[in-house]
């Protein structure tokens, strides 16, 4: 790598360092962004026609509410004639086939890993996902928040540690937030340390995506 680009990337570090940390604020009052604590994309875990999709950009869910189904005919066709076969010859043998049929049916039942809202929707009844993407989702309760400070505050800040948290407007009011995550590596470029915190958000009042402020409570 050349000086001249070496000097051109540190400089464009700089440049972002100053936008995280702006001269008005002080080292325990700083910049922050908020996320979803999770987001998870749904796909079928086996390949069918989609026979229905439940919900909808913006919906809240419910985690192991039914989200969408692909169409079970023939595995429930084909399940009864083997179930119907095995119990002329063999009662266990046909119990088993019931299992198969019940698993095969109930991976064509698509359900939510988590409480949180659709972010998107991908596909509609009718179309052939085959491990392509159906809904994303969102879990916004808690909130997950990240930030940068300054190396000076390594060993000052702990899991565990409580923080105000000030939202962007036309979010009002400061809301309390918990470290989760201190990292052990510091980024020499940018002399920080990145921190993570955790913000309760009953209701989901508070969207994700906001820009934030915040401030280290003294022990």
């Amino acid at each position: 790598m050349t000086a001249h680009r070496t000097h051109r990337i540190v400089g464009s570090l700089w440049a972002v360092l100053l936008v995280c940390f702006p001269s008005h604020l002080t080292a325990e009052d700083l910049t922050c962004l908020i996320h979803p604590y999770v987001t998870i994309t749904i796909v079928s875990p086996v390949a069918g026609v989609l026979e229905t999709v439940t919900v909808d950009r913006g919906d809240l869910v419910k985690e192991g509410q039914i989200l969408a189904t692909l169409d079970t005919s023939v595995e429930r066709a084909t399940g009864a004639v083997a179930h119907a076969q095995a119990e002329l010859t063999n009662r266990r043998l046909a119990d088993l086939e019931l299992n198969r049929t019940s698993a095969e049916v109930a991976l064509r039942t698509i359900k939510s890993p988590i409480n949180g809202v659709v972010v998107e929707r991908y596909m509609h009844p009718g179309e052939f996902p085959k491990q392509e993407r159906i809904l994303k989702l969102a879990q916004i309760d808690p909130l997950r928040l990240e930030t940068y400070v300054p190396v000076s505050m390594f060993g000052k800040i702990a899991v565990g540690m409580s923080a105000m948290v000030k939202p962007e407007k036309p979010i009002k009011g400061e809301f309390s937030a918990k470290v989760t995550v201190v990292d052990k590596v510091v980024d020499a470029a940018s002399g920080t340390v990145g921190v993570r915190l955790e913000l309760p958000n009953p209701h989901n009042k508070l969207p994700a995506g906001l820009k934030c402020t915040l401030k280290f409570s003294h022990r």
